[in-house]
């Protein structure tokens, strides 16, 4: 595909924009640290993504992190014309959208501290994949950090039977909305009319319930685009090697660990040696039929600490949205409890003291909190019933601390360097993310400061958001939601009616509860 073909499908189907918090530079200065690097901080470091569309991961950052330098580079003149809208709404001045080709960047771009190239490596022709690479080493800095994220094999074979049929289907039709609708119903037909106990059914029937899910976009540029590639996971690290690249880890910690597999299978893989950590990688990506990779590179000359002691954890600050699978729990209770993330992770442990810590950090969520704040906050929680864990405690934080390490290893604890200020008490005047607000306005998709995307599906919810500006104190915001609820302009009678009652239901205490609900989704200033 050429760069005008390029241009032209991106221009005339717009790519959806939203933050990636894989991408986020505080999640690679924290993978990078834990490696050896030093990461540049993030007040004051400069950032550069590669193929930023609107500017959906990129604005974001730029309007948490005023101090630091933002630059996206993309080919699609309507989606920088977009982003660039959003920035002077939102009256940012350190970030630069610009229109422009990834194979003409101008050597004066000078040194970055992050490079992102998220969702474009595999969307674009060999010679521009190559740029990539080269981009990444030339323009980043001695401890910088690149991220890029790809298909991958062995797992994207069976994503290509899927992407065969609807593309050969769909191969006479240039019409966008045609294309989309009628691939889908290509690879309904085929799925659904495959045997049912047999292997390819149950290829295509999974393909098919993955395609259903996703966006309409998304199906357009990702599984219709023919030019879209995959690859092992050694072939791109060796094409990163060779502009002076080495392979630093995966953009989740999770990724990197050894776990889950039976014995025999975890002695063959730790006799890997630890140089050899691309090849590990790959019969990891083979067990486990990867479909998708979100790789992170730095430079060749920095020496990296392949093994992670438990105790550089503590150098971090933790953050988690655990809750026990039951609803009662003692932490002296020496039996094993389940904790489970919003979004699915578990953990368990019989350990009382991480139990409390875990409990702790539920509380504080979506605050961050260093070790030494986590370890005395849990004991002060814990009250006179501590005195047992005081008269060992080096032992009880040791063993905390291994607790910590696995949980951050299944990713069902966050770690992080540089923890953004996020409220956890109410305000007499609370401020919700400016951001967020003007996102809510046209969406109902929203960024939070943490950025991750949350979904705002009652109107009600964002029109009071939009409220939440700084300027109103509860009563207020009280007065003001009634108002705005009842003088909405309804579609029609009933959503007229449905607009009095929720204005009648509004009081202090339905408002507070809203403030809690944006303060959990970490959408409320500090």
């Amino acid at each position: 595909m050429s760069a005008a073909e390029a241009a032209t499908s991106y221009d005339q189907v717009f790519y959806p924009g939203h933050a990636f918090s894989q991408t986020h530079p505080d999640r690679l200065a924290t993978l990078a640290s834990l490696h050896g690097i030093t990461p540049a901080p993030l007040s004051g470091c400069r950032v550069l993504e590669l193929g930023c569309g609107v500017g959906g991961n990129l604005i974001p950052l730029a309007y948490q992190w005023p101090d630091s330098d933002f630059t996206g580079v993309d080919l699609s003149q309507r989606a920088i014309g977009a982003g660039l809208r959003n920035v002077a709404e939102l009256g940012l001045e350190n970030i630069r959208l610009l229109h422009g080709d990834i194979m003409e960047l101008p050597a004066e771009f000078g040194a970055f501290d992050y490079i992102i190239a998220h969702g474009v490596y595999s969307w674009v022709p060999p010679m521009v994949r190559r740029k990539i690479l080269q981009i990444f080493g030339e323009h980043l800095t001695l401890q910088g950090v690149a991220y890029v994220s790809y298909n991958c094999y062995p797992g994207s074979h069976l994503r290509n039977i899927a992407r065969d049929i609807m593309q050969f289907h769909v191969r006479g039709v240039s019409d966008p909305n045609a294309r989309i609708r009628q691939g889908r119903a290509a690879l309904r037909f085929v799925a659904e009319a495959s045997p049912k106990g047999h292997l390819y059914g149950v290829v295509l029937r999974d393909q098919l319930e993955r395609v259903e899910k996703i966006r309409d976009e998304v199906l357009y540029h990702d599984d219709l685009d023919r030019s879209a590639a995959a690859f092992l996971f050694h072939q791109v690290v060796e094409e990163a090697e060779a502009h002076g690249l080495q392979y630093l880890s995966e953009a989740e910690f999770s990724d990197w660990r050894l776990h889950g597999y039976a014995d025999e299978i975890m002695n063959v893989l730790e006799r890997i040696p630890e140089t050899e950590v691309v090849a590990r990688e790959q019969y990891l990506d083979f067990l486990e039929c990867r479909t998708f990779r979100r790789t992170l590179l730095c430079r060749q000359e920095v020496v990296l600490n392949r093994r992670i002691e438990l105790e550089a954890i503590r150098n971090y600050h933790f953050a988690a949205a655990l809750t026990p699978a039951s609803r009662d729990i003692n932490p002296f209770d020496e039996s094993i409890t389940e904790f489970r993330t919003e979004t699915g992770e578990s953990m368990s442990t019989d350990h009382c003291l991480s139990k409390a810590a875990i409990l702790h950090l539920a509380e504080a969520w979506p605050q961050a909190m260093s070790f030494e704040a986590l370890v005395e906050g849990t004991l002060e929680r814990l009250g006179p019933a501590a005195s047992k864990i005081k008269v060992q405690l080096d032992q009880e934080v040791e063993a905390l601390t291994r607790v910590l390490y696995n949980a951050y290893a299944a990713g069902a604890v966050d770690l992080q360097r540089h923890p953004p200020p996020l409220a956890t008490a109410m305000s007499e005047r609370p401020e919700a993310s400016l951001l967020a607000r003007k996102q809510s306005v046209v969406g109902d998709f929203v960024t939070n400061l943490r950025h991750g995307t949350v979904y705002l599906a009652d109107e009600s919810v964002r029109t009071f958001l939009q409220l939440v500006d700084g300027t109103r104190d509860i009563n207020t915001l009280v007065a003001d939601l009634k108002r705005s609820l009842e003088n909405k302009a309804p579609a029609s009678e009933a959503h007229a009616a449905n607009a009095r009652a929720s204005g009648a239901q509004v009081s202090r205490e339905t408002v507070e509860q809203n403030l809690r609900l944006l303060s959990r989704l970490a959408l409320l200033k500090a």
